[in-house]
């Protein structure tokens, strides 16, 4: 997730994460034994406002021949199931309450609180809620990693008290490998942004010593599209589509971002759903141009309703 907290990762970064296959191009990959060492300590990133024009990137559907540039399939109708293979994974919200690793989460975050909580709802739908405090934090990670898939996931995005318009805190659905973060590389599919509280999608590679990052933000070197409707509080189903080379993410159905590249190594990636309040510090704000503007002292909950993967076709 885009680097704003000072000693963190692009985002909510490094963090516990379970062993991932080593088939990294393999439809389906996944792998369920916890890794047997701590995950590498995070990393801060340098980040700015955003900027108040970017260029996009020229149209390009994803192909074999993998290139180096941002590449957007605007007009081309596709969907998530126009990649879906086999079902791999169909679960309701409620069984994915097992995976809950905010206590290893959190902590691994400068400045964030393990004091959020998972639980079920009356309707079946995993709950994670955060107290309202700054730093307030919770999480959970995927016990399988994933690689050549689409995934989907119905997720409710609450709403600021009092901003009916505005998504309550720093939230995250996204992808990452923490163990060997950044070169398996880290795909934020929605990360909402304590500076304007907008989606971004995000994506990390490289190492530590030369981080490479491409977003729909503005925040990072390469820009990536921004070709529909961002999110909204509420219930929205995100889509992402993943293999070696090549990445699509789609909300509600609409293709909202995707990219090309070498840079997209394959490697299979565990899935993280993550909620925070952004720390209120000076370093915050100086890394985010003014204090974040979708965190209050409010309690806030976000549901998952179902989680579905298949292999990518």
């Amino acid at each position: 997730m885009t680097a704003l907290l000072a000693g963190t990762t692009a985002g909510c970064g490094v963090i516990h994460a379970s062993a991932a296959s080593t088939d990294g191009n393999s439809p389906g990959s996944a792998a369920s034994a916890p890794a047997s060492a701590p995950p590498p300590q995070p990393e801060a990133l340098a980040t700015a406002k955003v900027p108040s024009a970017v260029a996009k990137p020229a149209a390009l559907k994803p192909s074999s021949s993998v290139s180096d540039a941002p590449a957007a399939t605007t007009g081309s109708g596709s969907s998530p199931q126009d990649y879906a293979g086999s079902l791999v994974l169909d679960e309701a919200g409620s069984a994915l309450a097992s995976w809950n690793e905010t206590a290893s989460y959190c902590p691994t975050t400068s400045g964030m609180l393990a004091n959020g909580t998972v639980g079920t709802d009356s309707s079946g739908d995993v709950t994670l809620t955060t107290p309202g405090k700054a730093g307030s934090c919770v999480a959970l990670i995927s016990p399988g990693a994933y690689s050549s898939d689409v995934i989907e996931a119905d997720v409710y995005f609450p709403a600021l008290p009092g901003k009916p318009d505005t998504i309550a805190n720093w939230v995250g659905v996204w992808l990452t490998d923490g163990p060997a973060w950044p070169e398996d590389g880290e795909l934020d599919a929605a990360e909402v942004e304590p500076v304007n509280a907008q989606s971004a999608v995000t994506w990390h590679s490289g190492t530590r010593a030369d981080l490479f990052s491409a977003s729909s933000s503005g925040f990072a070197p390469v820009q990536l599209p921004a070709d529909s409707a961002n999110l909204t509080p509420g219930w929205h189903v995100v889509d992402i589509v993943y293999t070696k080379g090549f990445f699509a993410v789609y909300y509600d159905g609409q293709e909202y971002s995707s990219y090309t590249s070498s840079n997209i190594p394959g490697s299979p990636l565990n899935l993280y759903f993550t909620m925070g309040d952004t720390p209120a510090t000076a370093s915050i704000e100086q890394s985010i141009g003014g204090a974040p503007i979708n965190s209050d002292s409010s309690p806030a909950t976000l549901s998952v309703k179902y989680l579905k993967i298949w292999s990518y076709r």
